[in-house]
């Protein structure tokens, strides 16, 4: 499976260790290997039951739960955790290792979480009326070194848009295209958020997809969610009326 992270480098990437709380909608995912839950993917918190992630994260074999409300990594004290019970990708989405469009998924809890105002919040999607910061925030605890290194602590950098060509040489609807040199995404980053402020207020603009070379080179490709913000509201209403 693919998935990416964020390599940070002090003298280009503008980035490193999340402070507390700052990003309360972070949604670590979680699969079972051997004794305990170790880190698969990230995602994003947009009720307190479902989360948003990368189709290519919503592996059938694999037992799955989400932790929020922690920086971190696998934390066994801190934070909220549940099993998750679903996990729909979308249906054009197709599982073959490689990089495609409509790379986006939803994931259902078991039980809903405590959401509050300050450790664990929802995120809503970046309003049609709003145009695309300049710049975004991505999250992500993957790997952060040519060692194979996954951050304790959640890892951010601030990123800017790219033309799509820098990403793909045919470039797929509903894709974003972000970086900057020596922050962009590598193993373990796949569906974290990509995060705009406007205002005060942080918006979702993306998720992590695909990173296009070796980790912490290139900029990386995102799900672009205003294009499948249909898709995300009609799954979000349709896993909560099929599970109670």
């Amino acid at each position: 499976m693919l998935s990416h992270k964020l390599n940070i480098e002090p003298d280009v990437g503008i980035g490193g260790d999340v402070s507390d709380n700052q990003y309360p909608y972070m949604v670590q995912i979680q699969h079972f290997m051997v004794v305990n839950y170790v880190h698969h993917c990230g995602g994003t918190l947009l009720t307190s039951r479902c989360i948003l992630t990368a189709a290519h994260c919503a592996t059938p074999s694999l037992k799955l739960r989400a932790q929020v409300g922690t920086v971190w990594r696998d934390s066994d004290t801190e934070g909220q955790r549940r099993l998750i019970v679903r996990m729909v990708a979308h249906e054009k989405y197709i599982q073959d290792g490689t990089t495609r469009p409509y790379d986006i998924a939803l994931a259902l809890v078991e039980d809903p979480f405590l959401v509050d105002d300050k450790t664990v919040t929802v995120i809503a999607l970046l309003p049609a009326y709003y145009e695309q910061p300049a710049t975004m925030d991505v999250l992500g605890f993957g790997k952060i070194d040519h060692d194979d290194t996954l951050p304790d602590r959640l890892q951010v950098v601030e990123c800017r848009f790219h033309p799509l060509s820098d990403c793909q040489k045919h470039p797929s609807e509903g894709t974003l295209c972000v970086g900057n040199p020596g922050a962009t995404a590598c193993q373990g980053d796949s569906g974290g958020p990509v995060v705009g402020t406007i205002d005060g207020v942080d918006w979702l603009v993306g998720l992590v997809s695909f990173g296009m070379k070796s980790c912490g080179t290139g900029p990386i490709i995102c799900t672009d969610v205003s294009v499948y913000s249909d898709w995300i509201k009609e799954g979000v209403r349709n896993l909560t009326i099929s599970e109670g």
